[in-house]
């Protein structure tokens, strides 16, 4: 199974919805944020937009003059350290196929971007992450529910604490 930017996103958010996401069980598309975070990226838009497939990951690009940057548009804040890695990992892919890019995390509804750019301690931390990501959607069973501030919001709740 090729790893996506969803799953690297969701490995640093929750294993278990991680697991969940590689069995194909589908998020509650009726989901309030889901919806949202469709709508909001539907409506961004920047000159030059592009979309690339990469490795089973889908990349919004953004091609300006020399140099390439990697757009990812998110609904909050509120879960910018797992957005950083999967917009690190995008970066990783295009490293690897040969383009240098810088990335940027935009969220509209605050106002607010953040340019992120690949260490060579990110690019070790992600490799040890993919490593682990083929483990946990390698388990039979998913990992065990640990609660969180952000699960009574998840798409995959009901899963973990009816």
């Amino acid at each position: 199974m090729r790893v996506t930017g969803v799953m690297v996103q969701y490995y640093f958010t929750c294993p278990r919805e991680l697991w969940f996401f590689s069995r194909s069980i589908t998020f509650d598309f009726e989901n309030e944020d889901m919806l949202i975070g469709r709508l909001i990226h539907e409506e961004s838009f920047e000159r030059g937009w592009k979309e690339v497939s990469l490795g089973g990951a889908k990349l919004d690009v953004v091609f300006q003059g020399e140099g390439v940057r990697v757009v990812e548009v998110k609904k909050s804040s509120k879960l910018k350290e797992p957005a950083r890695w999967q917009l690190k990992y995008y970066l990783y892919l295009l490293r690897k196929v040969g383009v240098e890019a810088v990335g940027v995390i935009s969220y509209p509804k605050e106002g607010t971007r953040e340019e992120i750019e690949l260490t060579d301690e990110d690019v070790r931390t992600l490799e040890g992450a993919l490593k682990e990501i083929e483990r946990i959607i390698s388990l039979e069973n998913p990992p065990p529910a640990e609660k969180k501030p952000y699960c009574r919001r998840c798409a995959y709740r009901d899963f973990c604490w009816v």
